[in-house]
């Protein structure tokens, strides 16, 4: 059975990122900023009632007598768009979304050292270890190089991958991560 994405939200419950997402976005008075995985948990646990592994049904259906396995619903409540991305295209999507989240939590002084999300992006949340980690990935493609490329994928799948005027600067100044 494969893990992933779909895999470990059911076993932590849909319902409870759900109720999280709620929570954040009552806590600071606005709603939380909207992205096309929280349009998806929404639209389980709102509309079909599917919370996850607790509730018996999520992305996966969990019968007693036999091995869990994708419910057959998907394709009918989240159809494939016509045309889909390249393999090369996903991947580098993947890499640099993460990759800019580290670069903004190195800015807001969530991490304190590029070296910290470099490890933590590895072992935490499984980036390639053959990249060095997120920043190192960065470095290693040039900052400018990088800031260049997230335009591109902005302009085609929208703010999520924005750079931060300070990576931009970064990204001026030719300076890396790692000195």
């Amino acid at each position: 059975m494969p893990v992933g994405p779909l895999a470990v939200s059911d076993e932590v419950s849909l319902e409870l990122g759900w109720k999280v997402g709620k929570a954040t976005a009552e806590a600071l008075g606005q709603p939380f900023p909207g992205n096309p995985a929280e349009e998806v948990v929404v639209k389980m646990v709102e509309q079909l009632d599917r919370k996850g592994k607790r509730h018996g049904k999520g992305f996966y259906e969990y019968p007693a007598d036999a091995k869990k396995h994708l419910w057959d619903g998907l394709a009918e409540h989240f159809p494939l768009a016509g045309e889909q991305p390249g393999l090369e295209e996903v991947k580098q999507r993947l890499l640099y979304i993460q990759a800019l989240e580290s670069a903004r939590c190195l800015e807001e002084n969530v991490l304190t050292h590029p070296a910290d999300g470099d490890v933590g992006s590895i072992f935490g949340i499984g980036f390639p270890a053959w990249t060095g980690g997120t920043l190192s990935f960065i470095d290693t493609i040039g900052v400018a190089k990088f800031v260049e490329e997230c335009d591109r994928l902005a302009k085609e799948y929208g703010s999520r991958f924005a750079v931060s005027p300070a990576l931009r600067e970064r990204a001026v100044k030719n300076l890396p991560f790692h000195g």
